[in-house]
């Protein structure tokens, strides 16, 4: 399956459970939220973010912020053999995962959150340009006077992350 879903329209939702009626307790859910108003204005949660074991409504009122759909991966997504996300184009994924997966399942986002920290790494001839591009920089610095090879950095992006409104 090849989907063409875009991170700024909806969240990626996982039910609990496998099986056919979960996307109904999701959109439900959602009507819910929706229903209420402006209780999920980004000021809302403004040093005051839901604690990871809220109910399953309170956590996806603060990841929904501006969007209104869900992405359900229901019964047909979860029995497909294989799943394709588009990159590139208007489906270019330029945020963090956890910025549009919601699992209903607060474990489950745990457990998933784990598992890319621990497991999901570069491969190491990346790693080791990195380490190398880093001992020349800490040089640079030491030549420069720099106590302990100490450096400061910026991470500058140019025109990357500017949308139409």
């Amino acid at each position: 399956i090849t989907s063409k879903w875009a991170c700024d329209q909806c969240i990626a939702t996982f039910p609990a459970q496998p099986g056919p009626f979960t996307s109904e307790r999701l959109e439900t859910m959602l009507k819910d939220i929706l229903a209420e108003g402006d209780s999920r204005a980004s000021e809302v949660f403004d040093n005051n973010p839901t604690p990871v074991d809220a109910p399953a409504k309170d956590r996806m009122k603060e990841m929904l912020a501006h969007r209104e759909n869900l992405c359900i991966y229901n019964n047909t997504l979860q029995s497909a053999p294989v799943m394709h996300f588009l990159g590139g184009g208007e489906y270019r994924l330029l945020v963090h995962f956890y910025a549009f997966m919601f699992f209903e399942d607060y474990l489950q986002d745990l457990w998933t959150k784990r598992f890319v920290r621990d497991h999901l790494r570069y491969v190491d001839e990346i790693q080791c340009a990195a380490a190398r591009v880093v001992a020349a920089v800490r040089g640079k610095a030491r030549s420069n006077g720099a106590a302990d090879d100490a450096f400061d950095t910026f991470h500058i992006r140019r025109g990357d992350f500017q949308y139409k409104d």
